[in-house]
This record gives C-alpha cells, sequence and structure tokens, in this order.
C-alpha cells in the first residue's frame, strides 16, 4: 500500500468514525469496539498509489476525507477511470471477501484520511451481524448497475451524448441543476476523458461545442450551467433512443 509514499497520523479509528458510514451504522457498540481495535487510520497524500491493479492483499479501505480514483491502465498506459470513492465511501472489500487480487488501481486525487479493516476482521463481523451483510450486498447490487449502465453509455452513445451525461450526473450530484448553477471541483480533460472513453483533445473539442451552443460556461475546475433545459432535452433524447 502506498509504495514510496509517506503515510501519516496512523490510529485505532474512534467509534463514530465507523457509524458515519452505513455499512456499520446498526453494529452494537462493543462489537464495533473489537472490530476497531483490529483497524487503523491513516492519512494519505495526494496523488499516492494506495493499491495496485491485481496485487495481492484482503484489506479493505474505509474513506473519511478525500477523494480517491479507481483506475485501470491499458498496454499502452492509457488510463481508463472505473469510479471516484469518496467520504463515507469504500473500496477493496471484493478482496476482503474472496481474497483475490485487486480489481483496479487506487490512487488519492487528493490528501485522504482511510482506515485499513484487515479482511478477516470484515469476514468476522459480517458472519455475526446479517444487518450489515445485507447492507453489503445492497451496495454491491448497485454498483453493477452503475457499471452496467456505464457499459451501455460507452457501446452505444456517441462521445457528445456522454459527456453531457457526464456533466449532468455532476450537476445533480451537487444539486445546482438550474440555470447559473455552478459546478464545483470538475476533472481535468484528460480525467473526464478517462471516464468517458475519450482522450483529452476530444473532450475539449466537444465542451467548446456546448459552451458555443449556450449551454454550459467553463472555467478553470468549474462549469456554470447557461441552459438547464437544453441540457435536460439533450438527456431525454438520449433515453428515448
Amino acid at each position: 500500500m502506498c509504495r514510496g509514499d509517506r503515510v501519516l497520523n496512523r490510529r485505532i479509528p474512534q467509534i463514530a468514525q465507523l457509524r458515519a458510514f452505513k455499512l456499520f451504522a446498526d453494529v452494537p457498540t462493543d462489537r464495533l469496539e473489537r472490530f476497531a481495535a483490529s483497524c487503523e487510520t491513516l492519512t494519505v497524500p495526494r496523488g499516492s498509489m494506495v493499491l495496485e491493479h491485481e496485487d495481492e492483499g484482503e484489506d479493505m479501505f474505509l474513506v473519511h476525507s478525500g477523494r480517491m480514483n479507481a483506475i485501470l491502465l491499458s498496454g499502452k498506459g492509457r488510463e481508463v477511470a472505473l469510479g471516484e470513492i469518496s467520504t463515507n465511501q469504500y473500496f477493496g472489500e471484493l478482496n476482503a471477501l474472496d481474497g483475490g487480487t485487486r480489481s483496479a488501481s487506487i490512487y488519492a486525487r487528493t490528501e485522504a484520511r482511510l482506515t485499513r479493516v484487515p479482511g478477516a476482521a470484515f469476514r468476522e463481523l459480517l458472519a455475526d451481524q446479517p444487518d450489515m451483510s445485507l447492507k453489503l450486498l445492497k451496495d454491491l447490487a448497485a454498483r453493477v448497475r452503475d457499471l452496467t449502465q456505464r457499459s451501455f453509455e460507452l457501446t452505444a452513445l456517441k462521445l457528445a451524448d456522454r459527456l453531457c451525461l457526464f456533466l449532468l450526473r455532476m450537476a445533480v450530484e451537487a444539486d445546482v441543476m438550474r440555470d447559473g448553477g455552478v459546478v464545483m471541483g470538475v476533472p481535468t480533460h484528460a480525467e473526464i476523458g478517462a471516464r468517458v472513453g475519450a482522450n483529452r483533445e476530444a473532450v475539449s473539442r466537444e465542451m467548446s461545442a456546448l459552451s458555443s451552443a449556450g449551454l454550459i460556461e467553463t472555467h478553470r475546475q468549474r462549469v456554470v450551467i447557461r441552459d438547464a433545459d437544453g441540457l435536460m432535452t439533450i438527456a431525454d433524447r438520449i433515453k428515448a433512443t
């Protein structure tokens, strides 16, 4: 974990920190205390590679603050983004369940505070907390649905449509889907390209086209919604195809 990177402030997580995750919200306090004693909370710097694709290891990680990116690299070094993991989300649970190799690389897009959970401790907790097991299954089901939708979009939609949906989702998640709404923390064009299946140059062209059409206004790490109805019309047309 975090090869070549500095890891700061290792300590046992507090119960309140664990209860912030829906997964652990209903675990009895005495049981959660025993579980916490086997874990450690740490801070990783921005850019740290926390997990490497196809590495071995059973640890899973809880994100208390910061943002992590899940990626795969092609043989030619092209980055394919699988998703972003942020506060009160977790990653590495598949390995904690089956002990297989890592399905993706995970790096810290910002400085992040994480709790490392040993796989054995996680499995033991699941075994005696059936409600927690059900929550985990629901989370995994939601991720399968999300990946299914992403696979469909990459296969069936042109880049302009994929980019519109990406921006719409960011605006909706930030609750700014209205004329004049500002989406903050927008990734770079290269990072967006990794998520929508395109290179940086193609994303830049399509962003310029959306700006020229009066739908958005682009700035460094932020996008202003100029025509929310126009973007929604595009989304409705995509759904109808």
